[in-house]
């Protein structure tokens, strides 16, 4: 379970997240919604460790563990999932190369050694398969040159299906939700937490 109390957050000395409660339980999916400006990347953003934001106030706990003092990869082992609304690209550091950095150093912190390199790519193209990517950008630049529907829903879909977050945050995400094949279809939702059972 996801769980927030009392958070207050800001950047650059001005206050955005002004008490901020809210409880996500496994198999929900919240939306928030507000108008620009209202805070709901920046709550993404807080939660995913964002050295951005400064947390004044209040707590944020996922299954039981508390946050607040881990850094972003700590949290994206934990399984946390940011998706960037706009994502970066990476000349020279292939789809499959990333996806294999990765999962090892997922497996890392948690005590597993590196996956086998067959396993690795027959899970990239299990994956590949389900989403329907054209195998072709597994051995393209991360991001570069593809498409905005390219870089913000196959790809993102294929990166959090690829290394098994368990909670995905989600900025603009009724395009997301669609090619993450999620059997529902928010209406005006701009951001959301979700909580689904890892594929592998």
């Amino acid at each position: 379970m996801l769980k927030i109390e009392n958070l207050h957050a800001r950047v650059e000395e001005k206050e955005i997240l002004k008490g901020i409660n809210l409880e996500v339980k496994p198999g929900e999916v919240h939306a928030i919604m507000g108008p620009n400006g209202s805070g709901k990347s920046t709550l993404a953003s807080v939660i995913a460790g964002r050295e951005d934001f400064e947390v004044t106030e209040g707590s944020i706990s996922l299954s039981g563990e508390d946050l607040g003092d881990l850094d972003p990869e700590e949290r994206a082992h934990a399984g946390v999932f940011l998706s960037f609304q706009y994502p970066v690209e990476i000349p020279g550091v292939t789809v499959t190369n990333f996806i294999k950095a990765a999962i090892n150093e997922s497996r890392k912190a948690k005590g597993l050694e590196d996956m086998p390199a067959n396993e690795m790519l027959s899970k990239i193209r299990e994956k590949s398969s389900l989403l329907e990517i054209d195998r072709k950008f597994l051995s393209r630049s991360l991001n570069e040159g593809f498409s905005g529907g390219e870089k913000k829903s196959v790809m993102k879909s294929f990166r959090w299906r690829c290394l098994s977050q368990n909670w995905r945050f989600l900025t603009k995400p009724i395009r997301d939700l669609i090619s993450m094949r999620f059997e529902l279809l928010p209406t005006v939702s701009t951001s959301c937490a979700v909580k689904t059972t890892p594929l592998w």
